[in-house]
């Protein structure tokens, strides 16, 4: 079994990029989805949270999203803290979906792969590269934020420039048509080195 990643800063498309490795017949595992599914369901992980961030991050049984935001996206470090105790459960969950995957290529869509040291842990890394300006745009259209609040944001993701070093294949996703193309030249290459191996 060959395990993709794919990556990329905020607002780069990489679920769209992953829609179509689905509809390929790809199964993919949402990475930044499940993290916040879990937060909401894994109560060992909702007692971590409020034991750092206060009583406060849960509000009639659900994550306060907007009020752990406004802390984590100020201080690098709570961010960190968060990250630290979301992740492991994530990748536990991770592993157990992966047993129960039957296709011989999988793939795990994740923002902060690469930050977060994981893309080891995988066959391939896929790079989704945007412009900043259209990144920016797509998420403030997306999410409804302000520029500024995008910019705070993102600040914590790696550039582009240093992700590269670590990718495979490098997908622009500009234009969806030429993203579309791209990403079919790399499944056929994966599929390829799979007969011969």
């Amino acid at each position: 079994m060959v395990q993709i990643a794919v990556t990329g800063n905020m607002g780069c498309g990489k679920t769209t990029i992953c829609q179509l490795m689905e509809n390929e017949g790809i199964p993919v595992y949402y990475s930044d989805v499940r993290a916040k599914q879990l937060m909401n369901q894994n109560e060992s992980l909702m007692d971590s949270i409020k034991e750092r961030f206060g009583e406060e991050s849960y509000h009639d049984g659900l994550l306060n999203r907007k009020w752990v935001a406004s802390i984590v996206f100020d201080d690098a470090t709570a961010l960190n803290d968060l990250n630290n105790l979301v992740h492991p459960v994530v990748q536990k969950d991770y592993l157990n979906w992966v047993s129960q995957q039957t296709k011989d290529i999988i793939a795990y869509e994740s923002a902060i792969l690469i930050e977060h040291g994981n893309q080891g842990n995988f066959d391939i890394v896929i790079l989704v590269q945007c412009p900043e300006k259209i990144r920016f745009e797509r998420i403030q259209k997306r999410d409804g934020l302000t520029l500024d609040q995008v910019q705070a944001r993102s600040r914590f993701q790696w550039p582009e420039e240093e992700k590269i070093k670590y990718a495979n294949y490098l997908i622009e996703n500009t234009v969806f048509e030429q993203a579309k193309q791209q990403l079919n030249s790399v499944i056929v290459s994966i599929r390829k080195q799979l007969q011969k191996d």
